[in-house]
């Protein structure tokens, strides 16, 4: 898949913006806060209908301006599919191809798959359970309709389920008729997405661990294991187990929306003993394998973003990870950087069509590095 140009109204930072790229690397460079980021992110809008950094649509309208509106050119297949989003202040958000309206935002997921990685990835290793579950759903969602259909159920089962908890316990009164209702109904939906986690779990095992030799100059042993209740439990046996608990604690303790995902460095924690730069070719690793999994269930290459590339990355990990880039056919590329020397450097040892875009006042200078 190609995106093979951009149009950016008064979203964000931009009045107005276009883009024509290259079909393989595009770099954006440009001084911290120049809106780098915001291109990556508008990509991401065309993807998943909504903002990678802030859900809230109205807060990525320019100042002073009402309305956003992001288009651009894909082609997948020798197929042109134009693509127009738009969100207008206190009015709904509209995305169409083809001139054809989306109903559900949810049916627009995966038709323009991507891989996004940013400094915020760190969080991944860092941060809660919840953002290493999204990460996981995300890539999950791009190819598989029925997970996410099930996603979607589960979410609104549990809340539902949790709400009915908190209304017992605030009229002293219960009920195991309305509670199983909502039991049954989260068995086959909560079910299909622990089988499906665990099953990309294992795929994704050996290509982080293989990617992550790849680029880096260490030789650690690096792993993912997938926790879960469910390991060693029906889902029913767990509901039925933490009834009485849910009931006090007025919300539903056990099943998927509990799972986590431990990252290890030579057996030990990576959050807690890994390296800023083994966690940043920890994190590039996750995505790289990322991308190739998706890439082999939709049979054919995601977009790939980087934003902030050679952040915390000294600089032979930098070339160890641009060669890699390189020498593997990723398609598409975006990358921001801030290094215009450093960008040049790199640009003298591939051999590969690229355009990179100096982001300077709102506007862009489109040129080759020997410019």
């Amino acid at each position: 898949m190609i995106l093979n140009s951009l149009n950016l109204i008064n979203f964000k930072n931009y009045e107005e913006i276009n883009f024509s790229f290259s079909d393989k690397i595009n770099f954006f460079l440009g001084n911290n806060g120049a809106g780098k980021t915001n291109i990556l992110d508008s990509i991401h809008y065309l993807s998943f209908s909504k903002s990678y950094f802030n859900h809230i649509d109205s807060l990525n309208i320019k100042t002073g301006e009402s309305f956003f509106s992001i288009s651009s050119l894909f082609k997948k297949s020798d197929i042109s599919y134009k693509t127009y989003l738009a969100y207008e202040r206190n009015k709904s958000k509209v995305i169409r191809v083809n001139d054809e309206v989306c109903d559900k935002f949810s049916s627009h997921i995966g038709k323009f798959p991507i891989i996004i990685s940013t400094p915020m990835d760190s969080n991944l290793i860092l941060g809660s359970a919840e953002m290493r579950r999204k990460f996981l759903d995300v890539l999950i969602c791009q190819f598989d309709k029925v997970y996410l259909k099930n996603l979607i159920l589960y979410k609104r089962l549990i809340k539902q389920r949790n709400t009915l908890l908190k209304q017992f316990f605030k009229k002293q009164y219960f009920s195991h008729e309305d509670i199983d209702i909502y039991d049954k109904k989260l068995l086959d939906s909560g079910s299909y997405i622990f089988d499906k986690r665990k099953e990309i779990i294992d795929l994704l095992k050996n290509k982080v661990l293989s990617y992550y030799n790849s680029i880096s100059s260490y030789k650690e042993v690096v792993d993912i294991e997938y926790k879960s209740q469910l390991h060693n439990n029906s889902f029913s046996n767990l509901l039925l187990k933490n009834l009485e608990k849910d009931r006090f604690l007025c919300y539903t303790s056990s099943g998927v929306h509990r799972d986590d995902i431990d990252f290890s460095i030579n057996n030990s924690s990576m959050k807690k003993t890994g390296s800023q730069g083994q966690q940043k070719s920890f994190v590039l690793a996750l995505k790289f394998a990322e991308f190739e999994l998706l890439k082999s269930m939709i049979n054919f290459k995601p977009l790939f973003l980087i934003d902030d590339l050679f952040d915390k990355l000294d600089k032979k990990r930098v070339i160890s990870i641009i060669s890699f880039i390189t020498k593997n056919d990723f398609g598409q590329i975006f990358i921001t950087d801030t290094d215009l020397d450093r960008i040049k450097l790199i640009i003298n040892e591939i051999d590969l069509d690229y355009k990179y875009f100096f982001i300077e006042n709102n506007t862009i200078n489109e040129k080759k590095i020997t410019d």
